[in-house]
This record gives C-alpha cells, sequence and structure tokens, in this order.
C-alpha cells in the first residue's frame, strides 16, 4: 500500500513540476461516457457510464457506476474529485481522489457483500475534438470490509461533451 501511496504522490509531484497551466477543463460542462475496466486484484471486467462536470477550470467531478462481470460481484458505485493539469492544448492529466460502494466478492477470499472505498489515482485525457474526449484510468480502492480486496482498476474510455 505504502509504494502505491508513494508512487502516486511522485507522479503528482513530477506532473505539477512540467506543467505551465491548469486550465482544460470548461466550468459548468458536462460530459457523459463510457469506459472498460478491469479490476486487478478482483480478477474482474466492467463495463461502466460516468458523467463529469468542471467545477472550476482546474477541478471536476465524475459520479459513475461499473457493472463487474465476475461472480459474486455485481456493482461499483463511485464519485471521483480530478485536478486538472493541462500537458498540451489537447491533453491533460489529473490526480484522483474519491469514494466507491461496491460489490466485489471472491469465493476464495469468502468476501460476498457490500463495501465502501477509497480511491487514490491518476488519469490522462486526450480531445480527440471539441466534442470527443479519449481517456485512461489508473486507481487504487482501498476497501473496508474485512475479506475484500483491494483492487486497481485499470480503465479505458471515451466521453462526449455538451
Amino acid at each position: 500500500m505504502k509504494r502505491y501511496i508513494a508512487a502516486i504522490l511522485a507522479a503528482l509531484i513530477c506532473t505539477v513540476a512540467i506543467c505551465d497551466t491548469a486550465a482544460a477543463q470548461d466550468k459548468g460542462r458536462f460530459s457523459l461516457g463510457v469506459r472498460m475496466a478491469g479490476y486487478t486484484r478482483a480478477k474482474a471486467f466492467a463495463m461502466g457510464i460516468y458523467g463529469n462536470y468542471g467545477l472550476t477550470r482546474w477541478l471536476d467531478i465524475e459520479p459513475g457506476i461499473d457493472i463487474i462481470c465476475k461472480e459474486l460481484s455485481s456493482v461499483d458505485i463511485y464519485c471521483d474529485l480530478h485536478v486538472i493539469l493541462e500537458l498540451t492544448a489537447k491533453s491533460y492529466i489529473y490526480p484522483i481522489v474519491g469514494v466507491s460502494v461496491n460489490q466485489i466478492g471472491s469465493k476464495s477470499r469468502n468476501s460476498e457483500g457490500w463495501s465502501f472505498a477509497g480511491a487514490l489515482g491518476a488519469g490522462f485525457n486526450y480531445r480527440i475534438n471539441h466534442r470527443w474526449t479519449s481517456s485512461a484510468q489508473c486507481k487504487w480502492l482501498a476497501q473496508t470490509a474485512v475479506n475484500h480486496r483491494n483492487p486497481v482498476v485499470l480503465s479505458l474510455g471515451i466521453e462526449y461533451k455538451f
């Protein structure tokens, strides 16, 4: 766990050091997207839908839901906060801090039921044009339920800005 946190903090420090400006998101703009995700330690695949709302030019919020395709698992409902750090006019990265309520079960760990989780991670977005954006994310979920694994979620998505 300490290695994940140290790696995320190091990436954030390097990102802040190389970024000139942080103005990639439009305040008050909403986008809707779809995402494919892999939950590594849980050995699960998921498809999801999410929304993204620009609170300020540098801060946005992303609620979403992933439907998990695995026995004893059903859903991951989350809400993440992103701090936007612009790399170029078309690409930006962002650290992720969020919360999640999920049901990611495993027979081998005897884990069934729901769990609350905190999330830490980072993401990268590339603007295809003024309406479409592609995204890649990596985040770590710290589960509160005793027998639940703490998965790393790797995801790819595409969103449409209204």
